[in-house]
This record gives C-alpha cells, sequence and structure tokens, in this order.
C-alpha cells in the first residue's frame, strides 16, 4: 500500500518508468521459462535422435532377423558385444560427435518381449513387462526420463539421470518390427548443454529488454518532456492571453473590462452590506502638451510612472486602471460617504503632482478626477461610469480639479460631456453600433474592386447621430480604441459573410491618430482576423496623412508590424497633410486616396487639377494604387480616367448602405477578387 502511495504521489514519467519495468521483468520471465522449455525439448529430441541414429546406423546393420528370433550363441553374443562397442566409434568416424552420449545400458527384445541381449548379461532372457515395449513393437519410438541413486564422487545431489529410449527395429521384408533396443543414454551432457544455452539465452535475453527497456523510456521521456514544454508554453501562451484581455498593453494596469468586472463584484458585494463604492475617472491635463513637445515616447514613458504613483496612495485592495489615452480609473470597492472618496482623490491629485522623472526630464502633472458613489449616483455599472465622465468633464472644463456628480447640476450637461457615457453604454453591444458600407470601383471597368465601412450610431433617443459628433469626442479619449476594436469585430464578421456566399471582397477600415500609436494594434488585428477566419488580404486599414506625420516615426513601426501581417495599408485624405516625400518613400502602404475636395474642385478649378494629376503621378511612381473619393458626376469619371486614376469612390456610383443592400449590390455588379480568395 505504500509503494502504491508513492507511486500516485510520484510523475506521470516515474510511474511509468516503474510500470513499464515491472513488466519487462514479467515479460523477461515468461520468455525465459517459455525459451528454456524449449531448450530442454530441444536437447531432449536431440538425444533421441542421437538414440535411433546409434540403433538404425550402428547395431541393427551388425545384427539379423534370426538373432532376434532365435536368440544369441556364445559366438553370436560375442559378435554382438563387438558391434556395440564399434557403434559409437562408427559414429564418431562420421563426424557425429557422440562420444558423449555414448549408450550406458543396452537392451534388445525379441517380438515376445524377451531380453535377447543386455549389456547386463545377467538380464538376457528375461522378460519385459514394460507398457512402452507395446507401443515400441507397434511401430513407436518411446522416450522417457529414468531415475537412479547414484553415490559416486561426482554426483552433487545423489542422484543418476538417463534418458531411456525404445527404438523398434524393423527389416526389409517384415509388416512389423522385429524386435526393440531399449538404450540408456546419460543425461548429464545433455542437462550440461541445456544449462550452458539457457544461460546464454538468459544473457541475451536480459541484454534485448534492458536495451528495449532503455530506448523506449528514452523515447518516453523525451515525448514527456516536449509534452511538458508544449503544456508550459500552451499555459503560458494562455495566460499571457488572458493577461492581455483584461490588462493594458502600455503600463500592465487592468483596462476597462477588468476593472468593470471589479466594479460589479463590489457594487454586489455592497448591495448585500449596505456599503458604498466609489469610482474616480482621471485624466491627465495637457498630457497632449508632452506629446507634442517631447514625442510620444516620452508621452508612453510618463504614463507608466503614473500607475505606480497612484497605487503608493492606495489602499491593497483598491484598484487602479488605465482606460485609454491618458484617462485612468480608481475603484474603491469599499468607502466610507463621498468625504473619504475626496480625500482620496485629494491624496491621487497631490501624488501625481509631484514631478515626475522621464530620462532626465523633470515633468509636472496635474490632473482632473470625476467622482461617484454607488449608491447615490446610480447601482449599475454603466450609469456609474456615465456620470463619471461627466464629472471629470466639468471638472476639466472648470478647472477644479475634483468634482464630485451631482445630478441636479450635471443633468443637464452639455451634449459633449455625455456622449462618452452613452458611447461606453453603446460599446456593450446594445446593438446602437452599426455600419454602412461604400463600394469603390475600378475607373476601366466599373465594377467593385473594395468597400469601405463607416460607422453608424442609431442612439435610443437622440436618434441616428453624425459621427462628426461623436468620433472627434471619442479620440480625445481612451474609448477610441475599444471603439476601433468594435468597428474591426463587425467589419471582419461581414467580410466573413461574404466570403462565405462567394464574394471576396477587401473591405477598409479607418484608424485614428491615437490608435495608430498604440503598440497593441497589430497584435488586436491578427486576433481578430484569425478569430473571423478572415485573409489578411481582405483587411485594409486607412490612416490619415496628418495621422502619420505626427510621430512619423513611432507610426512607422506600427504601419511595418500591420504590413507584415498581409493587411492591406492606405493613406486617407493625401493631399491635406503636407507629407514629407523621404516618410511617404519609406511607409509600407499600398494605396493612395486623394482627398475629395481635391477631386470635386478638379473640373472647375486648375489648381486642384494640377494637384489631382500630382498625386496620380506621385502615387504610380511609387508603386501604389490611386483612389479618388468624392467622385459625384460623370465629369469627375472621365476626367479621372484620362488621368490614369485606378479606382473611384463617391455618390456618383452608390451612397454608403447598409450590409442586407450591399450583398444584393455585390450579386448584381460583382466584384474583380472573384474566384481568388487568398489563403487564411
Amino acid at each position: 500500500m505504500r509503494l502504491l502511495r508513492r507511486l500516485r504521489a510520484a510523475s506521470l514519467l516515474m510511474r511509468f518508468g516503474v510500470i513499464s519495468l515491472v513488466l519487462t521483468v514479467a515479460v523477461g520471465a515468461l520468455l525465459s521459462s517459455v525459451l528454456s522449455d524449449a531448450i530442454a525439448e530441444r536437447a531432449r529430441q536431440q538425444a533421441e535422435w542421437t538414440a535411433i541414429v546409434t540403433v538404425r546406423l550402428g547395431l541393427q546393420p551388425q545384427l539379423t532377423p534370426e538373432d532376434f528370433a532365435q536368440g544369441f550363441d556364445p559366438e553370436r553374443l560375442a559378435r554382438v558385444e563387438r558391434a556395440v562397442a564399434a557403434a559409437g566409434e562408427n559414429l564418431q568416424a562420421e563426424g557425429r560427435q557422440l562420444d558423449d552420449l555414448d549408450p550406458v545400458e543396452l537392451n534388445i527384445f525379441n517380438r515376445d518381449r524377451t531380453v535377447v541381449y543386455s549389456n547386463e548379461h545377467e538380464h538376457i532372457g528375461s522378460t519385459s513387462t514394460s507398457d512402452e515395449l507395446d507401443e515400441v513393437l507397434a511401430g513407436e519410438v518411446v522416450s522417457g526420463f529414468s531415475h537412479s541413486a547414484d553415490d559416486s564422487a561426482g554426483s552433487e545431489d545423489g542422484e543418476r539421470v538417463m534418458l531411456e529410449v525404445y527404438v523398434p527395429v524393423r527389416y526389409e521384408g517384415s509388416a512389423t518390427p522385429d524386435g526393440a533396443m531399449e538404450l540408456y543414454l546419460p543425461y548429464a551432457p545433455v542437462a550440461a548443454a541445456v544449462a550452458e544455452d539457457v544461460r546464454t539465452m538468459t544473457a541475451v535475453l536480459v541484454a534485448s529488454l534492458t536495451v528495449f527497456f532503455l530506448v523506449v523510456f528514452r523515447l518516453v521521456a523525451s515525448a514527456s518532456a516536449k509534452l511538458r514544454r508544449q503544456a508550459d508554453a500552451l499555459r503560458t501562451s494562455a495566460e499571457r492571453d488572458r493577461h492581455q484581455a483584461t490588462h493594458d498593453a502600455l503600463t500592465g494596469l487592468p483596462n476597462w473590462e477588468l476593472v468593470r468586472d471589479r466594479l460589479d463584484q463590489a457594487l454586489a458585494a455592497a448591495s448585500r452590506s449596505d456599503g458604498e463604492v466609489a469610482l474616480l475617472l482621471i485624466d491627465l491635463d495637457r498630457f497632449k502638451e508632452i506629446n507634442d513637445t517631447l514625442g510620444h515616447s516620452y508621452g508612453d514613458k510618463l504614463l507608466r510612472q503614473v500607475g505606480p504613483r497612484l497605487q503608493s496612495v492606495l489602499r491593497e485592495g483598491d484598484t487602479v486602471g488605465r482606460l485609454g489615452g491618458d484617462e485612468f480609473a480608481v475603484l474603491l470597492p469599499l468607502v466610507d460617504g463621498v468625504g473619504e472618496a475626496e480625500q482620496v482623490a485629494e491624496r491621487l491629485r497631490e501624488a501625481l503632482h509631484r514631478p515626475f522623472d522621464v530620462e532626465g526630464v523633470s515633468l509636472d502633472v496635474e490632473a482632473s478626477v470625476g467622482i461617484v458613489l454607488s449608491p447615490w449616483h446610480g447601482t449599475d455599472t454603466e450609469v456609474l461610469l456615465r456620470h463619471a465622465d461627466i464629472a471629470m468633464y466639468v471638472a476639466k472644463e472648470v478647472k477644479a480639479g475634483a468634482v464630485v456628480f451631482e445630478p441636479e447640476e450635471h443633468v443637464t450637461a452639455p451634449p459633449r460631456l455625455t456622449v462618452l457615457g452613452d458611447l461606453r453604454r453603446a460599446l456593450e453591444g446594445t446593438g446602437e453600433l452599426f455600419l454602412h458600407y461604400q463600394p469603390k470601383y475600378t475607373l476601366d471597368g466599373e465594377r467593385i474592386e473594395g468597400l469601405e465601412a463607416l460607422l453608424r450610431w442609431q442612439h435610443p433617443t437622440q436618434g441616428l447621430i453624425p459621427p462628426g459628433d461623436f468620433i472627434p469626442v471619442a479620440e480625445g479619449t481612451g474609448i477610441i480604441l475599444r471603439l476601433t476594436e468594435h468597428v474591426l469585430d463587425l467589419a471582419l464578421a461581414q467580410t466573413r459573410s461574404w466570403i462565405d456566399v462567394g464574394s471576396a471582397v477587401p473591405v477598409a477600415v479607418n484608424l485614428s491618430t491615437r490608435c495608430l500609436l498604440d503598440p497593441g494594434l497589430p497584435d488586436l488585428v491578427g486576433g481578430l482576423l484569425a478569430r473571423h477566419g478572415v485573409p489578411a488580404a481582405l483587411l485594409r486599414l486607412e490612416v490619415t496623412e496628418s495621422a502619420v506625420m505626427g510621430d512619423a516615426a513611432r507610426c512607422m513601426d506600427v504601419l511595418q508590424r500591420l504590413h507584415d501581417l498581409g493587411v492591406k495599408l492606405s493613406i486617407d485624405d493625401f493631399g491635406t497633410g503636407y507629407s514629407s516625400m523621404a516618410y511617404l518613400r519609406r511607409l509600407p502602404v499600398d494605396e493612395l486616396k486623394i482627398d475629395r475636395s481635391f477631386v470635386l474642385g478638379m473640373t472647375t478649378t486648375a489648381h486642384d487639377a494640377v494637384l489631382v494629376r500630382t498625386a496620380i503621378d506621385l502615387g504610380h511612381n511609387l508603386g501604389l494604387t490611386v483612389v479618388a473619393e468624392g467622385v459625384e458626376g460623370a465629369e469627375h469619371v472621365s476626367a479621372l480616367r484620362d488621368l490614369g486614376c485606378d479606382i473611384a469612390q463617391g455618390y456618383h456610383y452608390a451612397r454608403p448602405m447598409a450590409a442586407e443592400q450591399m450583398s444584393e449590390l455585390l450579386a448584381r455588379v460583382g466584384t474583380i477578387h472573384e474566384g481568388s480568395v487568398p489563403l487564411v
């Protein structure tokens, strides 16, 4: 039982080693027993064959049928004696090497079972009662072992073992045996040979099974180690994926998903104990100035220091999370009223106000804080977050430092202060956010080359909100990252649906400046492509010229990683950002989109026409596909064809439409990519 307990506690490899060793030993013992019996049986058969040869070749030719029938007179008896003596010599002369098996005793019987000859002369004339003799006289060879006492000096156990063999003797013309010979052969030489063979067999068997066990154990150990490495890698990868899904890539702090989960738990616990929960939203003031003055690398390093600075003045059970950009959240799962929440907010602001050392540069940071408490400002996560958004923006506008949400004063806040809270709620999958698609046509054959996904927001009370009313607000905070992820998820899901019905068409999604500066964007895009099973070549990401030029060096890294995934990249609104030709030449982009303002004026203004012609020539010289936006009339189409533009997009062809209408259009018009779906 103790051995079994130890075996259960041992590793899987150790258990396999012990069990396989026991099984190998058991198999070896069984094989040894079977082979030993086989060796002994073979030796007995060889000894029996020796007796038959001795009779048939050595003795029978020396005798006649009359010797068996009439017995032996003294002269014949002497002749038999000589024949018996010569039998071994004759066999040796033939190379049979039977000297170790020379007969110890010989008896010759006639058909009446009478001994007509025996080494022991006193047995001559006696009659045998042996049952074996009946079988021999019927024509069978019979053998067996005979044991007798042996007190000679050479005997170890006082017993002598002999092989007793009966051989029928039949002469030509006889229908039945004329008689039989009984030989007693010494078994000691046979036993010695058997023992030697068994020892050799055992040694070979032990060596073979040892090598077999070691080879199998080595293979299993190697496979086990490989499986452990793979399991560790999978576990590490799973842990890393879980961590990435719930933590911010830049700072390592909990992201909104994890903060939300902890807030839900805190609200549930507070409802059972009548406790209070506080949520504080923190936005750094003038953070954009740091990025614009020193560069985004300094801004990133500053953001990495903010989390530890905030945590230094909080309790162990409190949570600090980054919502995106320069926006942070602090969750106090247990707080004693508004007064304590305000004290915590002041400590946080004081901690942030202490100078930060970023690569030798001393940076002063101030923050605006919005404060909400449950149950006074709401008992639902979305309501609390919306009210905290409002309070934070009030604090930022009036430069009050920290502001507690006041329902009476803030409920009528300007729309720009409430849009973020509503947008966060819409991102939770309520169906308010959806996509429309506008096709892009080839100018040579007027077939669909691709689509652009455009976000729409159907607010439950305000109706359809124009993108210009909420996209700029979202771009001012980290919520734009979640919004972009949502748009990518919707676009790729729809692309997969079109692939399944045979319409492989590229879909373009716009990226904001904040997204382009997020180092986690390529991993996010790669994960979404894999989740939906969409080839990377069917996704296009459009970035504005001004966004790239804002921090070209940093954008280059993100763009290159996206390009390495196989995603197609476009420069949007080209002509409005005063691109550096050096950077434009180095950017890993595939497409150039001429801004609509130039396309609309190209047929009426010579200056715009020159700009469009220059952009088309530049794009082609750089090996890029050129797309003209804002094509609203046939005159634009004609002029763009004359200039050699590749693709056009605008109201002349189609307005943005829902996915259902776009599916009908794709089925009717077709795309230039039909029958050529890239591999995932």
